[in-house]
């Protein structure tokens, strides 16, 4: 392909000195002798090789065009990265959302270990409100136990006793489970091991917390069965651009009922502006974090289907451009 198109361009060019020169092949072969022939032929090589060698350096120049502009996309997620995860140990007064609020929400913390990794991977953490969502009256305390020690003293942390949902109502919920407590979307097959809680409308909790482009929000979601439900819910309200960082523990993939709408939430984050970065897992987060190490070395999954559901957390940031958009509105 490339071979024809040379030659085509070569044949154009031929074409257009005879034009230039008000030749035709027939006056070239009838009215000039074989030196003027060769002469003629030569001023058409040196042509070709001209715009030849100068569609090559235009080639060039493009390719370091593009480089260079990945590399600066490079230094935008980079900075974006260093962020969230304070690898500098402070935050940039320099930076466009300096002055932005910082908020990190937990929803289904357990034990409040996720917390806790939060606060240790983000140096920066303690400008962070921190609020955390755990119905499950025992796993409340574990995690109200955990976060009150002392180190933890002056962050500004709100643990809520609630089970964020999409309507302001009571629901049933399977409790006792650890990290597996879950609320009851059918009932009928629950066999009495459920209790009623309280359970807030988190979307719209979400608007009376924050306005939009307010603060720089990251949202960790492990309610499994209901993520699916309360993020239908956000886009609905349009809130879900409200955070530009999500933690999704995506559970019950297979199932028939609501694959499709997981499908259709996870296309609407793309959408949004997010991208899926990677996967990782608590387990491994919480090697690293008694390692005393940072969240570079927690290891990073490009295929959810090798994973379990109940351990994996899917990573959605919103891509830079988004983020310099929403900074100039």
């Amino acid at each position: 392909m490339i071979i024809y198109y040379i030659n085509y361009l070569r044949t154009i060019i031929i074409e257009l000195y005879y034009y230039i020169t008000g030749q035709t092949i027939s006056t070239l072969n009838s009215h000039q002798t074989e030196e003027e022939i060769r002469q003629r032929r030569r001023d058409v090589k040196q042509i070709y090789i001209a715009i030849i060698t100068s569609m090559i350096i235009i080639i060039f120049f493009v390719i370091i065009f593009i480089f260079l502009l990945f590399i600066s996309d490079d230094s935008i997620i980079s900075k974006i990265n260093t962020f969230y995860t304070g690898r500098k140990g402070e935050i940039d007064r320099n930076s466009p959302f300096y002055h932005h609020r910082r908020i990190y929400i937990d929803i289904g913390c357990f034990n409040g270990e996720t917390v806790e990794y939060f606060i240790h991977f983000t140096m920066n953490s303690a400008f962070y409100e921190i609020y955390t969502f755990e119905p499950d009256p025992d796993n409340y305390r574990l995690c109200k136990q955990r976060l009150s020690q002392r180190k933890y003293k002056n962050l500004n942390i709100k643990i809520i006793q609630k089970v964020a949902w999409i309507r302001d109502e009571r629901v049933y919920f399977r409790t006792e489970r650890g990290r597996q407590s879950r609320i009851s979307l059918n009932i009928t097959e629950d066999d009495g091991e459920s209790i009623e809680l309280d359970a807030i409308d988190f979307s719209s909790w979400l608007t009376r917390l924050v306005k939009p482009n307010e603060a720089l929000m990251h949202i960790k979601m492990s309610m499994p069965g209901a993520e699916v439900p309360v993020l239908e819910k956000m886009i609905r309200d349009n809130t879900l651009g409200l955070a530009n960082k999500y933690e999704v523990e995506w559970i019950d993939r297979n199932n028939p009922r609501i694959r499709p709408i997981r499908i259709y939430i996870q296309l609407m984050f793309d959408s949004y502006g997010f991208e899926c970065l990677y996967y990782t897992r608590v387990q491994d987060a919480k090697k690293v974090y008694q390692m005393n190490g940072a969240f570079d070395n927690v290891t990073k999954y490009y295929d959810w289907r090798k994973l379990s559901e109940s351990d994996t957390l899917a990573h959605y940031v919103e891509r830079p451009d988004m983020l310099i958009i929403e900074n100039m509105i």
